[in-house]
């Protein structure tokens, strides 16, 4: 099989495992309610993914993510601090023109996929968005990571036209690729699923940003590029079972688009799915968590609440 090779890369293979423990600091005032499972955490999602491991290990039905695209113009924090002479300097903003950035997105990406696979049950799935940049190392990182054999699909997301240069051919779509921790344990709940998504199906970046306007009609400037409600619940119907207790996971939480899902489809089919979002930055108690709350207080749908953590040690 064909392998990656990037410059970090002999550094990061056994980060995960290498990564300290931490704790997790429950903090009440930032929850709501008691007893539903669900749980947000505000740190870095690396040492999140190792503190949440013990607990989840092996537990959860589904994993969505929606990291870094590193396309052109994004800027994002590479924040991992790794004893390597190579890689030593490496933590800090990586803006589009960092010769090393698609090295920083692999070396970034490998430990945190290793961990998500840990935290996958044995017929577990993983859903990861990504554009045109990175698509081709993304498919070469989970064949290495998850075993080209467990590769699933990769669906045509329809996400709607963006902006950019007008000379140039205007992307309307992004991409969803799909793993299974172990492909002949994975069963998908409902057929027909095919790999072209449309936005009248599947919602669309303009829903998303309608969304966000509803749920905050007092603020400004929201998140950037949130993804929709309705591209989860659409995972959601046909990866998880409504009574199973399924346990999903998000580790790039951005504007809590997946624990909304999480509840909305809860209060449609009667489900106890339940959620745990991480996010590193400072708005995930004012924005991540406030979506949540808003959502619950809206309509109060089965399996609410959550409780709050801040990363310790």
């Amino acid at each position: 099989m064909p392998e990656l090779y990037w410059k970090g890369k002999r550094s990061v293979v056994d980060h995960a495992g290498k990564v300290p423990s931490c704790s997790l600091r429950h903090v009440p005032e930032a929850s709501v309610g008691e007893g539903s499972g669900n749980e947000i955490v505000h740190g870095d999602n690396l040492r999140a993914l190792k503190a949440l491991l013990p607990r989840y290990g092996g537990r959860v039905k589904l994993v969505f993510i929606d990291p870094p695209y590193n396309a052109d113009g994004e800027v994002w924090t590479y924040s991992d601090r790794i004893d390597a002479p190579d890689i030593e300097d490496w933590p800090g903003k990586v803006e589009v023109d960092d010769p090393l950035r698609q090295d920083k997105w692999l070396s970034m990406m490998y430990p945190r996929l290793t961990l998500l696979r840990e935290l996958l049950r044995s017929d577990g799935v993983i859903f990861v968005t990504i554009g045109d940049n990175e698509l081709h190392h993304l498919r070469l990182l989970l064949d290495e990571v998850f075993g080209a054999r467990n590769f699933l699909g990769c669906a045509v997301w329809e996400k709607g036209p963006s902006g950019g240069d007008k000379k140039q051919i205007v992307s309307v779509h992004n991409y969803v690729v799909i793993y299974a921790r172990d492909k002949g344990r994975a069963a998908l709940e409902s057929p027909g699923v095919t790999t072209w998504w449309t936005g009248e199906d599947f919602g669309d970046s303009r829903e998303a940003r309608r969304e966000l306007e509803e749920i905050f009609p007092e603020v400004e400037e929201r998140f950037a590029i949130p993804k929709p409600t309705r591209l989860v619940r659409r995972i959601l119907e046909f990866t998880t079972h409504p009574s199973g207790g399924d346990l999903v996971l998000d580790c790039f939480a951005g504007s809590g688009t997946t624990a909304h899902a999480v509840l909305d489809q809860n209060s449609q089919d009667g489900g106890n799915r339940r959620f745990i979002l991480v996010e590193a930055e400072d708005f995930t108690d004012p924005l991540t968590a406030e979506r949540v709350r808003r959502v619950i207080r809206k309509s109060d749908p089965p399996n609410s609440g959550f409780n709050y953590y801040e990363l310790d040690g």
